[in-house]
């Protein structure tokens, strides 16, 4: 998607809530990472205040861009640890359980190092508006509203981050799009991706098949020198 200065719906593909989606788990994970390590009191108007905050982040990253595939009809991909996160922000909001209750259940059951739902390679350094760095209880940060032009910046900045740009796929260039018809443009958006994804596993293929064929290469051109290499052994074991 390009980053205008107004924010076009059409422009919108489902590579682009993937990466968000993406870029959402990673600062997910620096959170938990960086309280569960944080010496700071839990006081309940902490864990009030940590919950207030974590409602921002669901707000500004995650709950917009759902919504905007569900108009589309379509499913952008998400990690496990953001399903578990979301799976227990729906009992808050549905008031299955409190806030408090909610604190306790990300701490124990949303940790980027658990197996099932390994995150802690998504971490980088840099975050714009990391409040978990400092007395978010305390010192009262003001959460600005954020329009998806700032988010795509955040997201391209988070992937810059990562060695060799890891997880971002670049999307391809989509032709034939029309102004006014969303659903059009992204049937053609997802078939683009689709021939993309096609294009890519075929080279991965090609590249893997010279390899193996270096490789029995490699291993038949050995072969005459262990033959003489077990033939010297022998010779040296006869009396």
């Amino acid at each position: 998607m390009s980053n205008s200065s107004k924010y076009d719906l059409t422009e919108f593909t489902i590579l682009d809530a993937t990466n968000i989606l993406e870029y959402a788990t990673s600062r997910f994970a620096a959170i938990w990472i960086a309280c569960d390590r944080s010496h700071v009191p839990r006081s309940p108007a902490y864990k009030a205040s940590f919950v207030r905050h974590l409602q921002w982040e669901v707000d500004s990253f995650v709950f917009p861009y759902i919504n905007i595939c569900m108009v589309f009809n379509t499913h952008p991909t998400m990690t496990d640890l953001l399903r578990s996160i979301l799976g227990r922000f729906s009992r808050l909001q549905t008031r299955n359980i409190t806030g408090e209750q909610f604190y306790a259940e990300f701490f124990a059951h949303c940790s980027p190092h658990d197996p099932e739902l390994r995150s802690t390679h998504r971490v980088v350094l840099k975050y714009a508006h990391d409040w978990w760095k400092d007395r978010f209880d305390t010192l009262g940060f003001a959460l600005p509203s954020l329009d998806v032009n700032e988010v795509l910046d955040m997201m391209a900045d988070h992937f810059e981050q990562l060695p060799m740009g890891a997880m971002l796929l670049p999307g391809p260039a989509v032709a034939g799009q029309v102004e006014g018809d969303p659903l059009f443009n992204q049937i053609l958006a997802v078939k683009a991706h689709v021939q993309h994804l096609g294009d890519s596993l075929e080279k991965m293929l090609q590249e893997t098949t010279m390899m193996a064929a270096a490789a029995a290469s490699s291993m038949s051109e050995l072969e005459g020198p262990m033959d003489e290499l077990e033939e010297a052994l022998l010779t040296s074991r006869r009396p």
